[in-house]
């Protein structure tokens, strides 16, 4: 199943900019050495143009892995750094991005309401 994981952060902690590009940067480095294992599919970087300054990194890969690598001590370790240089740090776990998750994710759901009653 296709998934993407999301981190999103807002500003640097004033007092905190230099330190938050040097954590972006071993971020972007640490994304390239799990795509280029072959754990992750790709990864894209956005920073935000119309309101408050902040951005987001979209991993997109298999669920599964996506979810260990979600536990693993490089990612505990990368959230702590973030947390510690930048303003509202989170990670969103979604499941998606082709048509034949998007069908299954549906069909479960259905399934669970019909379960339920509710359908």
């Amino acid at each position: 199943m296709n998934g993407a994981l999301m981190m999103r952060w807002g500003p640097s902690i004033p007092g905190r900019e230099a330190a938050s590009l040097d954590v972006f940067g071993s971020v972007i480095t640490w994304f390239e050495t799990l795509a280029k294992s072959g754990r992750i599919h790709s990864h894209h970087e956005y920073f935000s143009v119309t309101g408050r300054f902040g951005g987001f990194a979209l991993l997109e890969g298999e669920l599964e892995e996506l979810t260990k690598i979600l536990v693993e001590e490089d990612t505990q370790r990368i959230n702590d750094k973030a947390g510690a240089v930048v303003q509202d740090y989170e990670i969103q776990t979604y499941f998606g991005g082709s048509d034949q998750t998007i069908q299954q994710a549906v069909a479960n759901y259905t399934t669970t309401l019909k379960d339920l009653g509710f359908m």
